[in-house]
């Protein structure tokens, strides 16, 4: 069993017992306790658990799960600014495909009245808010997740299967300097995988307070992606590694034309 594996059967098993024990999650994986402890000490750096002697805890609302009406109004002003950059870059027509985050959604006003783009995602506040302007909507379809008004399962993957874009938008929950773009959640991840692997370019949206973290999933690495859009200028060491796989980055106040 792999360590991703693992750890994810324990968070399982933390979210129905409200708490495990380190001695029974050895015995349970035929791991050793130290091996169960850094497990655990990965959940707690996501934000899943919190650590006590011999075990650990749930969390009740990790920090990685606040629901959408929430996060739609942190960073607003952030947001904003990186939909319309975003927005500058994308094409007058053709096929965009968007994931269903609140960081891509601020950029869907900027593009609303393109009668000349078709839109692919699996929000569904998209096709709710925007149903009436001039912009083409195509729902994936899938399984309703309410907590982050999304459609995902294997409907909402297949469809994606289906197209092929010109162009995908996606956020992602963490950005780390050396491993790549991370998610918190497996279904969402590997929609977004597939998106990127039907698409001709990607584009990553993702605001300075994702840097320089991990998640439980690690998505994507950065020579998939064609260009970052942040809401400020990151650090040299940053603009050094986005070089180095010839990934264009934006911010506010950049010459971009």
């Amino acid at each position: 069993m792999t360590q991703k594996d693992r750890v994810f059967q324990i968070l399982d098993l933390i979210r129905a017992k409200q708490k495990v024990n380190v001695s029974e999650l050895s015995e349970k994986f035929q791991v050793t306790g130290e091996t169960i402890r850094r497990d655990l000490e990965r959940l707690e750096r996501e934000g899943y658990v919190a650590r006590t002697y011999g075990g650990a805890v749930l969390i009740q609302q990790p920090p990685g799960h606040v629901n959408y009406t929430e996060r739609a109004i942190q960073n607003v002003e952030a947001k904003n600014r990186m939909g319309e950059l975003t927005a500058a870059i994308l094409p007058a027509s053709g096929a965009i495909g968007c994931d269903a985050s609140t960081t891509v959604l601020a950029v869907i006003p900027y593009i609303k009245d393109n009668a000349g783009i078709t839109l692919l995602t699996n929000s569904i506040r998209i096709p709710n808010d925007y149903m009436y302007d001039k912009i083409r909507i195509i729902s994936t379809g899938g399984n309703l997740r309410s907590r982050t008004q999304s459609l995902q399962g294997e409907v909402t993957t297949r469809a994606m299967e289906g197209y092929f874009l010109d162009v995908c938008v996606l956020s992602c929950r963490s950005l780390d300097l050396t491993n790549g773009i991370y998610e918190g959640d497996e279904e969402e991840a590997y929609f977004k995988n597939v998106m990127v692997e039907h698409s001709r370019r990607v584009i990553l949206i993702a605001d300075h307070t994702k840097f320089n973290k991990t998640s439980l999933i690690r998505t994507l690495s950065y020579d998939k992606v064609d260009v970052l859009v942040t809401d400020q200028k990151p650090s040299d060491e940053w603009i050094d590694r986005m070089k180095e796989y010839d990934v264009r980055i934006l911010y506010p106040g950049i010459d971009f034309t």
